[in-house]
């Protein structure tokens, strides 16, 4: 329990740090903000540093070490030094001004960070759904002396992912120096923590923005009101659903597969949110850039501040929005398309609520376009270079969802639209920060529609032909509405003078979120077992509990053997327990889990082909035959145990003597390396 404690001191810590190294830097670029960004320098302190080492890596000019990192965080932080001896008045009266405010922020962080870790602390296994490929992304990664990283489950190819956010996920435990098994939950943890703290910091200031004479506490109050609905916020499927069916029966999965499945159609699909997310904890693409989303969005409010005054309107403060925007296609692809079509909405609103429809007000809003795009296309360069799209193009859809499906799912965010269009209506003069919001809503409409009108085709079947695409939009229209509604809330209620009205309001307010937000109840109830048997951080414990042999197998693999070699274990399907070593080592296997591999390839005939040629390695009673296809994937190490006894009933372990030797046993696994 100590050392748990430590490691989870340390991770904070470490956060802790990079925030502060790029403070200077995150002052001087929310200049606008009333908290100028104080939150941001966390994610900002990580993100330059990594996108460095990125690029130099992938030159070939330094390898993924240790000393590389530390070197690049290390030289980001004399840079923000400079800045800081440069600005060293205003930032010291900025902290003494502002001590309390920065001290809440931290506080959110931390206490989302802190119950999150506890929270895993009851079922942390990285086990089900797709956490054998997150974590096995992260700890090839770790493995890995130049970038791309070698793809765990087709040994000889790269990952044909988006692998950015694993990536910074492996250079954080490479600095802490705590097993990925453990930084895994970590990282969950921080996510919920950033999401929590930076949607508080985005509200609070647009709040601000309204009125500088605000009381703090007050914008705090309503930030925080966003903070806890997107990050903790379900949707009307729950309250609709129980009192149906009662309390007793709900099962929180079905609040994000109910379009196709109740009642049942042929149209199944995916609408999850990010509560979900960290209920089912995969760190996957669109969890991991929950915070970078969030992060763009300040950016954003950032860029619409500074059209206020047309002498600061230069080109310059739209590079930002570009290197973000790249950043976070080579972590979730499709979020380049969802902001950047939320920025081209903001842009001509903002924009033409000056200056109207004129020639000139759409050739500057297409300047700013063209360099947003141009930086985010520079900064993604490096990363296209290795990546193949995994899309098919783009087509109609062949079905589309009931109205009264669309209300359950969305009648949330539907009734403060409405909401805040009366708002506007009534008050005088709309200000900067409404239209901010207005852009989100907008956006957020945008992405529930498309969904229902075309879909980008991929590799499933025509009954879930558009869950994927259903699935990435509308997790960031969720995001969008439900960052908005601490500032509906309080627009409108600070719109209604009689108090009386004012109170009749709030209890519908009240009414509302408490029907959102019963959903964690039963999410986290379901998943974690009642949280009454707490076992702490690690994620492999279960591995020596339920298979002693592969789990003292990985350790040995671990502690024996440098850089990547190929090794052989039995061929899985996809969300099974099949692929376990690769995935906890990050050593490269010659096939891992079918679908996913056929996903990434974009054709089935890879992954079955390598299926095919490793039931001939386990199965053939042949040695050269088998020789011939081992060396064929150069694999210097052939497992043998309960998987692969189950999967190659035929399996010759014979033959295995005679063409390398025995290195390792436990239980009823060996690991046998090849001559």
């Amino acid at each position: 329990m100590n050392s748990e404690i430590i490691q989870v001191t340390v991770w904070w810590l470490m956060f802790f740090i990079l925030g502060t190294s790029a403070f200077p830097l995150t002052f001087l670029l929310f200049s606008k903000f009333r908290d100028r960004g104080y939150l941001f320098a966390k994610l900002i302190g990580l993100l330059v540093p990594a996108y460095t080492i990125f690029v130099i890596n992938l030159l070939k000019l330094l390898p993924l070490t240790l000393p590389t990192i530390l070197a690049a965080i290390f030289i980001f932080a004399l840079f923000n030094l400079y800045l800081l001896k440069e600005n060293l008045v205003a930032i010291k009266q900025f902290l003494s001004n502002n001590i309390r405010l920065l001290a809440v922020q931290e506080i959110v962080f931390t206490l989302g960070y802190l119950l999150w870790v506890i929270v895993r602390g009851y079922q942390p296994d990285v086990n089900g759904l797709e956490k054998f490929m997150d974590l096995g992304f992260i700890n090839s990664i770790l493995r890995s002396t130049y970038l791309p990283p070698v793809d765990m489950w087709a040994s000889g190819e790269i990952i044909n992912y988006y692998w950015f956010g694993h990536y910074l996920t492996a250079l954080l435990t490479k600095i802490s120096h705590i097993p990925s098994s453990i930084t895994y939950n970590l990282m969950l943890a921080t996510i919920l923590g950033l999401a929590l703290s930076f949607t508080s910091s985005i509200v609070y200031n647009l709040i601000s923005h309204l009125n500088k004479k605000i009381n703090w506490k007050k914008a705090c109050l309503f930030g925080l009101l966003s903070a806890v609905l997107l990050t903790f916020g379900g949707n009307f499927h729950t309250p609709w659903q129980i009192m149906q069916k009662g309390a007793d029966s709900y099962w929180y999965p079905d609040a994000t597969r109910f379009i196709g499945y109740n009642p049942e159609t042929d149209d199944k699909t995916i609408h999850e949110f990010p509560l979900y997310s960290f209920v089912v904890s995969d760190l996957h693409a669109h969890l991991i850039n929950l915070p970078l989303v969030l992060l763009y969005l300040a950016l954003l409010w950032r860029l619409l501040t500074t059209f206020e005054k047309k002498k600061e309107r230069t080109i310059a403060n739209i590079v930002p929005n570009g290197f973000l925007i790249g950043i976070m296609f080579m972590t979730s692809a499709w979020d380049f398309a969802n902001y950047s079509l939320l920025t081209g909405v903001a842009l001509l609103l903002f924009m033409f609520s000056k200056h109207r429809f004129k020639i000139d007000t759409i050739l500057e809003t297409s300047k700013y376009i063209f360099v947003y795009l141009l930086v985010g296309i520079l900064t993604v360069a490096p990363f296209m270079i290795n990546f193949e799209s995994i899309a098919q193009g783009v087509d109609l859809v062949n079905a589309r969802t009931p109205l009264w499906q669309l209300g359950v799912l969305w009648g949330f965010p539907a009734v403060f639209t409405i909401i805040f269009m009366i708002v506007l209506a009534r008050i005088k003069k709309v200000k900067q920060s409404d239209l901010f919001v207005v852009a989100l809503l907008i956006t957020g409409w945008f992405l529930i529609v498309i969904p229902e009108i075309v879909y980008v085709k991929d590799i499933y079947i025509s009954s879930h032909h558009r869950a994927n695409t259903m699935f990435k939009l509308t997790y960031q229209a969720f995001v969008m509405f439900y960052l908005s509604v601490g500032y509906i809330v309080y627009r409108s209620i600070t719109s209604i003078k009689d108090a009386e009205n004012r109170i009749v309001v709030s209890l519908f307010y009240f009414v509302l979120f408490v029907g959102i937000l019963s959903y964690p109840y039963f999410a986290v109830r379901s998943y974690y077992y009642g949280l009454k048997d707490y076992r702490g951080i690690s994620g492999e414990t279960w591995i020596q509990k339920s298979y002693p042999g592969y789990y003292d197998a990985i350790i040995w693999l671990r502690e024996n053997i440098e850089g990547q070699p190929v090794i052989l274990e039995a061929q899985g399907d996809s969300y099974t327990e099949y692929n376990m070593i690769s995935a906890y080592t990050g050593l490269p296997t010659i096939n891992g889990w079918y679908v996913h591999e056929w996903l990434w390839r974009g054709s089935s005939e890879f992954p079955q082909l390598r299926a095919n040629d490793i039931t001939q390695i386990y199965a053939s009673s042949s040695i050269p035959e088998t020789i011939r296809l081992l060396e064929k994937y150069n694999v210097e190490y052939v497992v043998i145990g309960r998987f692969e006894r189950e999967k190659y009933l035929n399996i010759d372990e014979n033959k295995f003597e005679q063409i390398g030797r025995l290195v390792f046993t436990s239980e009823d696994l060996k690991i046998y390396e090849i001559n």
